[in-house]
């Protein structure tokens, strides 16, 4: 007989990067394994890394085999469809972009693109995110930047300041970087292909530069007028997940027509009531509610994130 489901938290899965900081210790009290660390994924069920509930009768159990376990109890699909991550961005993250569905089931292994979202944790001062290309610039013009390198790219990018709380889409296509000194959320496809464009002349302790992947990019980068509309954006985002931000929640009642929902408390703590008892969750935490969970209410001191699928892809 199976275990009744229940919100179900893991253990982070910690990616050492080489602009990564200690921000995830500083900020969230997290204890961190030694390193850069860049980016906590902590609700994943991808090839490069799978979340491991971490408490209740389900503690040890990985998150792609409870999918085959659970199946539509647990949420929509064969393959958990989204994957939600922190980054924390002690330098300079480089200039990329994401390639979109029919691009990665043509070109790769994957099995989805990678659209996704960012909600601003923290940012210390003067911090900025690259978000697109400016307006008016071409595929011929930035092809020729590129080439060029540099100031040439820098020319060509759309940099904005950011503060805490703020949102912005990023569908596939968009290039986009995060700026050093930037805590996000991020919630995505499930899906880790990445396009680098530009990384900053930067080069590790070998004296060698990061692979870019120029050719690819350029396929993908979407040139079109819309792209720096945000309705646009989220737009396409929606066609594959949304995101609300309930501040300060007192038992919010979750809809349980949504399917399953993926809470993550990015300011403070947080509780869920369900009829089996209460799930805690500490500052940056996230649980995943099942799909077959009903009668789920939220009460926190801060924001919640409140994630959930447009459909099974």
């Amino acid at each position: 007989m199976k275990q009744r489901l229940y919100p179900l938290t893991f253990h982070p899965i910690y990616k050492e990067k080489l602009w990564g900081g200690r921000r995830f210790q500083e900020i969230l009290g997290r204890e961190l394994p030694d390193g850069l660390i860049g980016e906590s994924w902590d609700v994943a069920a991808h090839p490069n890394g799978t979340s491991v509930v971490d408490q209740g009768p389900l503690a040890g159990a990985d998150l792609s085999r409870l999918m085959l376990d659970y199946g539509h109890d647990l949420a929509d699909g064969d393959r958990f469809p989204l994957l939600l991550k922190l980054i924390d961005a002690q330098q300079d993250l480089s200039v990329q972009v994401h390639p979109d569905d029919a691009y990665v089931k043509q070109f790769t292994n994957e099995r989805w693109g990678k659209t996704e979202l960012w909600y601003i944790i923290h940012s210390e001062p003067g911090a900025w995110i690259i978000w697109g290309l400016r307006p008016g610039v071409t595929r011929r013009e930035f092809a020729q930047a590129v080439e060029s390198g540099g100031e040439a790219i820098l020319a060509c990018l759309n940099k904005v300041p950011v503060r805490p709380g703020e949102i912005y889409p990023i569908s596939a296509g968009l290039v986009h970087a995060l700026g050093a000194g930037v805590v996000v959320a991020e919630i995505q496809q499930n899906s880790d292909t990445t396009f680098r464009v530009y990384d900053w002349d930067r080069v590790d302790d070998q004296g060698r530069a990061r692979e870019l992947h120029v050719e690819q990019a350029l396929a993908t980068i979407d040139f079109s007028e819309q792209a720096l509309d945000r309705e646009y954006q989220f737009a396409r985002c929606a066609e594959h997940f949304s995101m609300e931000v309930l501040e300060k929640p007192e038992r919010h009642a979750l809809d349980p027509q949504k399917g399953f929902q993926i809470l993550t408390s990015v300011r403070g703590a947080a509780e869920i009531a369900w009829s089996g008892g209460v799930t805690n969750l500490t500052a940056g935490q996230s649980c995943l509610v099942p799909a077959s969970l009903d009668a789920c209410h939220v009460s926190a001191e801060g924001a919640v994130l409140c994630c959930t699928s447009a459909k099974a892809d």
